[in-house]
Protein backbone atom coordinates (compact mmCIF):
# COMPACT_ATOMS: atom_id res chain seq x y z
CA UNK A 1 0.00 0.00 0.00
CA UNK A 2 1.22 3.28 -0.84
CA UNK A 3 1.70 6.48 1.62
CA UNK A 4 -0.72 8.38 0.18
CA UNK A 5 -3.41 5.85 0.41
CA UNK A 6 -2.29 4.81 3.73
CA UNK A 7 -3.16 8.42 4.24
CA UNK A 8 -6.67 8.72 2.70
CA UNK A 9 -7.68 5.52 4.48
CA UNK A 10 -6.52 6.77 8.37
CA UNK A 11 -8.23 10.21 7.11
CA UNK A 12 -11.54 8.98 6.72
CA UNK A 13 -12.32 7.65 10.50
CA UNK A 14 -10.95 11.01 11.50
CA UNK A 15 -13.28 12.34 9.30
CA UNK A 16 -16.13 10.61 9.86
CA UNK A 17 -15.33 11.25 13.72
CA UNK A 18 -15.78 14.77 13.54
CA UNK A 19 -18.54 14.95 11.30
CA UNK A 20 -20.39 12.98 13.99
CA UNK A 21 -19.14 14.98 16.69
CA UNK A 22 -20.64 17.94 14.89
CA UNK A 23 -23.37 16.49 14.49
CA UNK A 24 -24.08 15.47 18.25
CA UNK A 25 -22.39 18.88 18.96
CA UNK A 26 -26.12 20.27 16.91
CA UNK A 27 -27.74 18.08 18.53
CA UNK A 28 -26.19 19.29 21.79
CA UNK A 29 -27.29 22.60 21.39
CA UNK A 30 -30.86 22.43 20.17
CA UNK A 31 -31.77 20.67 23.48
CA UNK A 32 -29.79 23.74 25.80
CA UNK A 33 -32.01 26.10 23.59
CA UNK A 34 -34.91 23.86 24.61
CA UNK A 35 -34.31 23.75 28.24
CA UNK A 36 -32.84 27.18 28.48
CA UNK A 37 -35.51 28.99 26.51
CA UNK A 38 -38.25 29.24 28.94
CA UNK A 39 -40.35 32.00 25.79
CA UNK A 40 -39.53 28.67 23.67
CA UNK A 41 -41.34 26.20 25.89
CA UNK A 42 -44.08 28.75 26.47
CA UNK A 43 -44.87 29.65 22.89
CA UNK A 44 -45.71 25.88 21.79
CA UNK A 45 -47.33 24.90 24.70
CA UNK A 46 -49.61 27.90 24.35
CA UNK A 47 -50.09 27.12 20.40
CA UNK A 48 -51.07 23.54 21.69
CA UNK A 49 -53.24 24.38 24.07
CA UNK A 50 -55.50 27.04 21.33
CA UNK A 51 -55.32 24.40 19.04
CA UNK A 52 -57.19 21.84 21.01
CA UNK A 53 -59.40 24.33 22.79
CA UNK A 54 -60.49 25.63 19.25
CA UNK A 55 -59.99 21.76 17.32
CA UNK A 56 -63.10 20.85 19.93
CA UNK A 57 -65.05 23.96 19.78
CA UNK A 58 -64.95 24.10 15.89
CA UNK A 59 -66.00 20.86 15.80
CA UNK A 60 -68.93 20.54 17.88
CA UNK A 61 -69.77 23.24 15.41
CA UNK A 62 -69.04 21.16 12.63
CA UNK A 63 -71.56 18.58 14.20
CA UNK A 64 -74.25 19.82 14.80
CA UNK A 65 -74.13 22.23 11.62
CA UNK A 66 -74.02 19.37 9.25
CA UNK A 67 -76.48 17.08 11.57
CA UNK A 68 -79.56 19.61 11.86
CA UNK A 69 -82.31 18.24 9.63
CA UNK A 70 -82.54 21.87 8.02
CA UNK A 71 -79.31 21.88 6.96
CA UNK A 72 -80.25 19.77 3.98
CA UNK A 73 -83.03 21.84 2.95
CA UNK A 74 -81.74 25.32 3.60
CA UNK A 75 -77.94 25.75 3.85
CA UNK A 76 -74.99 24.71 1.44
CA UNK A 77 -71.45 23.36 1.20
CA UNK A 78 -69.89 26.51 2.19
CA UNK A 79 -69.71 26.18 5.97
CA UNK A 80 -68.43 22.90 6.59
CA UNK A 81 -65.25 23.50 4.33
CA UNK A 82 -64.64 26.83 5.83
CA UNK A 83 -64.85 24.88 9.50
CA UNK A 84 -62.96 22.51 7.97
CA UNK A 85 -60.06 24.51 6.76
CA UNK A 86 -60.53 26.58 10.31
CA UNK A 87 -59.38 23.17 12.05
CA UNK A 88 -56.65 22.43 9.72
CA UNK A 89 -55.37 26.43 10.55
CA UNK A 90 -54.89 25.40 14.02
CA UNK A 91 -52.97 21.83 13.38
CA UNK A 92 -50.91 23.94 10.73
CA UNK A 93 -50.28 26.60 12.98
CA UNK A 94 -48.82 24.71 15.56
CA UNK A 95 -46.56 23.17 12.98
CA UNK A 96 -45.27 26.34 12.25
CA UNK A 97 -44.56 27.31 16.06
CA UNK A 98 -42.55 24.20 16.48
CA UNK A 99 -40.26 24.94 13.55
CA UNK A 100 -40.17 28.50 14.20
CA UNK A 101 -38.59 27.69 17.47
CA UNK A 102 -36.75 24.65 16.72
CA UNK A 103 -35.08 26.85 13.29
CA UNK A 104 -34.75 30.21 15.46
CA UNK A 105 -36.08 31.38 12.55
CA UNK A 106 -37.57 35.63 13.75
CA UNK A 107 -39.34 35.90 10.56
CA UNK A 108 -41.11 32.79 11.10
CA UNK A 109 -42.24 33.97 14.41
CA UNK A 110 -43.55 37.42 13.15
CA UNK A 111 -45.19 35.36 10.36
CA UNK A 112 -46.72 32.63 13.25
CA UNK A 113 -48.14 36.08 15.02
CA UNK A 114 -49.76 37.69 11.84
CA UNK A 115 -51.32 34.17 11.10
CA UNK A 116 -53.13 33.72 14.37
CA UNK A 117 -54.24 36.96 13.92
CA UNK A 118 -56.01 36.26 10.82
CA UNK A 119 -57.51 33.30 12.60
CA UNK A 120 -58.93 35.81 15.29
CA UNK A 121 -60.25 37.68 12.43
CA UNK A 122 -61.96 34.71 10.82
CA UNK A 123 -63.24 33.46 13.95
CA UNK A 124 -64.74 37.19 14.70
CA UNK A 125 -66.18 37.09 11.09
CA UNK A 126 -67.74 33.53 11.66
CA UNK A 127 -70.52 35.19 13.53
CA UNK A 128 -71.85 36.70 10.40
CA UNK A 129 -71.33 33.78 8.04
CA UNK A 130 -72.97 30.97 10.05
CA UNK A 131 -75.89 33.88 11.19
CA UNK A 132 -76.20 34.79 7.70
CA UNK A 133 -76.42 30.87 6.85
CA UNK A 134 -78.86 29.66 9.53
CA UNK A 135 -80.96 32.69 9.00
CA UNK A 136 -82.24 30.59 6.03
CA UNK A 137 -83.30 28.05 8.30
CA UNK A 138 -85.11 30.59 10.49
CA UNK A 139 -87.39 31.65 7.77
CA UNK A 140 -87.81 28.34 5.58
CA UNK A 141 -89.35 27.89 2.09
CA UNK A 142 -92.32 26.33 1.31
CA UNK A 143 -90.81 22.93 0.96
CA UNK A 144 -89.13 22.83 4.03
CA UNK A 145 -90.59 20.54 7.33
CA UNK A 146 -92.74 23.18 9.66
CA UNK A 147 -89.61 22.26 12.79
CA UNK A 148 -86.98 23.58 10.78
CA UNK A 149 -87.35 27.04 11.77
CA UNK A 150 -86.69 25.80 15.27
CA UNK A 151 -84.42 23.94 15.54
CA UNK A 152 -82.48 26.91 13.17
CA UNK A 153 -82.96 28.96 16.50
CA UNK A 154 -82.00 26.59 19.17
CA UNK A 155 -78.76 25.79 16.67
CA UNK A 156 -78.13 29.48 16.37
CA UNK A 157 -78.02 30.16 20.31
CA UNK A 158 -75.83 27.07 20.95
CA UNK A 159 -73.34 28.21 18.08
CA UNK A 160 -73.48 31.45 18.65
CA UNK A 161 -71.83 30.37 22.70
CA UNK A 162 -69.48 28.37 21.02
CA UNK A 163 -68.23 30.81 18.52
CA UNK A 164 -67.68 33.48 21.70
CA UNK A 165 -65.97 31.23 23.86
CA UNK A 166 -63.80 30.17 20.41
CA UNK A 167 -63.16 34.20 19.39
CA UNK A 168 -62.07 35.12 23.39
CA UNK A 169 -59.63 32.38 23.69
CA UNK A 170 -58.03 33.23 19.98
CA UNK A 171 -58.12 36.57 20.97
CA UNK A 172 -56.64 36.20 24.36
CA UNK A 173 -53.43 33.99 22.97
CA UNK A 174 -52.94 36.59 20.09
CA UNK A 175 -52.41 38.95 23.04
CA UNK A 176 -49.88 36.30 24.70
CA UNK A 177 -48.31 35.78 21.72
CA UNK A 178 -47.52 39.50 21.26
CA UNK A 179 -45.74 39.16 24.37
CA UNK A 180 -44.04 35.64 23.87
CA UNK A 181 -42.72 36.93 19.90
CA UNK A 182 -40.70 39.83 21.31
CA UNK A 183 -38.79 38.41 23.48
CA UNK A 184 -38.29 35.33 21.14
CA UNK A 185 -37.36 38.02 18.20
CA UNK A 186 -35.17 39.41 21.03
CA UNK A 187 -33.54 36.26 22.06
CA UNK A 188 -33.60 34.49 18.52
CA UNK A 189 -31.85 37.97 17.09
CA UNK A 190 -29.18 37.80 19.70
CA UNK A 191 -28.36 33.98 18.88
CA UNK A 192 -28.37 35.08 15.54
CA UNK A 193 -26.20 37.75 15.31
CA UNK A 194 -23.22 35.83 17.29
CA UNK A 195 -23.64 32.86 14.79
CA UNK A 196 -23.17 34.89 11.65
CA UNK A 197 -21.66 38.08 12.92
CA UNK A 198 -22.51 41.88 12.53
CA UNK A 199 -21.66 41.92 8.59
CA UNK A 200 -24.20 44.03 6.73
CA UNK A 201 -24.34 41.64 3.91
CA UNK A 202 -24.15 38.44 5.53
CA UNK A 203 -27.38 39.29 7.93
CA UNK A 204 -29.11 40.60 4.90
CA UNK A 205 -28.56 37.60 2.99
CA UNK A 206 -29.66 36.07 5.99
CA UNK A 207 -32.51 37.64 6.50
CA UNK A 208 -33.69 36.96 2.92
CA UNK A 209 -33.08 33.27 3.28
CA UNK A 210 -35.14 33.09 6.51
CA UNK A 211 -38.25 35.14 4.58
CA UNK A 212 -38.15 32.95 1.22
CA UNK A 213 -38.37 29.64 4.12
CA UNK A 214 -41.02 31.08 5.91
CA UNK A 215 -43.13 31.98 2.62
CA UNK A 216 -42.60 28.60 0.89
CA UNK A 217 -44.23 26.94 4.48
CA UNK A 218 -47.10 29.60 4.33
CA UNK A 219 -47.32 28.38 0.63
CA UNK A 220 -48.47 24.86 1.88
CA UNK A 221 -51.27 25.95 3.67
CA UNK A 222 -52.73 28.44 1.48
CA UNK A 223 -52.21 26.11 -1.08
CA UNK A 224 -53.89 23.11 0.78
CA UNK A 225 -56.79 25.72 1.84
CA UNK A 226 -57.64 26.97 -1.67
CA UNK A 227 -57.59 23.46 -3.24
CA UNK A 228 -60.45 21.96 -0.47
CA UNK A 229 -62.24 25.01 -1.66
CA UNK A 230 -61.71 24.45 -5.15
CA UNK A 231 -62.93 21.00 -5.24
CA UNK A 232 -66.06 21.43 -3.08
CA UNK A 233 -67.32 24.68 -3.70
CA UNK A 234 -66.49 25.03 -7.45
CA UNK A 235 -65.74 21.21 -8.96
CA UNK A 236 -67.83 18.72 -9.45
CA UNK A 237 -66.39 15.12 -9.97
CA UNK A 238 -67.68 15.03 -13.61
CA UNK A 239 -65.34 18.21 -14.96
CA UNK A 240 -62.19 17.78 -16.00
CA UNK A 241 -60.17 19.39 -13.55
CA UNK A 242 -61.70 17.68 -10.80
CA UNK A 243 -59.13 14.42 -11.21
CA UNK A 244 -56.15 17.40 -12.38
CA UNK A 245 -56.64 18.53 -9.02
CA UNK A 246 -56.23 15.92 -6.72
CA UNK A 247 -53.64 14.38 -8.66
CA UNK A 248 -51.55 18.25 -8.70
CA UNK A 249 -52.65 18.69 -5.46
CA UNK A 250 -49.64 16.30 -3.37
CA UNK A 251 -47.28 16.66 -6.13
CA UNK A 252 -47.50 20.66 -5.13
CA UNK A 253 -46.93 20.13 -1.83
CA UNK A 254 -44.22 17.15 -1.96
CA UNK A 255 -42.38 20.34 -4.45
CA UNK A 256 -42.88 23.25 -2.06
CA UNK A 257 -41.45 20.79 0.75
CA UNK A 258 -38.32 19.65 -1.30
CA UNK A 259 -37.45 23.53 -2.03
CA UNK A 260 -37.46 24.40 1.67
CA UNK A 261 -34.93 21.53 1.97
CA UNK A 262 -32.89 22.42 -0.72
CA UNK A 263 -32.70 25.90 0.55
CA UNK A 264 -31.40 24.52 3.93
CA UNK A 265 -28.98 22.92 2.24
CA UNK A 266 -27.42 25.32 -0.07
CA UNK A 267 -27.09 27.69 2.67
Amino acid sequence: MSTENFARTSDEPEQSRKMFEMKRERTETRLKVWSKSRNSICLILLTIFEAIVVIALESVIFAKFTNTNFTKHNLGVPIPSYLMIFIFSQVFQVCLAWDAVRAQNTIQVIAFVLFNMCCFIYAAFQFKQIADAINDGINPGPGAPSGDSQNAKDLKALIDQLLIVCTVITGVCELLYFYIGARLYQEFGWRIYKKIGADPEIRNMYRWYQIFLTILKLDIFFLLGYSIQYLVLVLTPGDVEYPLTIIALPITCLVLILAVYAVRLQL
